[in-house]
């Protein structure tokens, strides 16, 4: 599990947050960024681009996956 402002970097956004449950800021290759909610044992919950225009370019060909918060309620509570 990823702590909140940890980084991790490679190929595959979806190997790098399986099993990952929170909201993640992630860098594609080509400089954009997306704002990712995931949660455990599903699949990408939310993938939206960050409108935020960088001027900056990547040359690396790998994402870049930051945790930045984790979610309000991770299970369902049962009263």
């Amino acid at each position: 599990m990823l702590k909140v402002n940890e980084t991790v970097n490679g190929y595959d956004i979806a190997e790098l947050l399986q099993g990952e449950s929170g909201i993640f800021e992630a860098t594609a290759p080509n400089g954009e960024r997306f704002q990712v909610i995931s949660r455990s044992g599903q699949s990408i919950t939310n993938f939206r681009p960050v409108r935020e225009h960088s001027a900056q370019s990547s040359t690396a060909y790998t994402w870049r996956v930051r945790k930045i918060g984790e979610l309000r309620l991770e299970q369902d509570v049962q009263r």
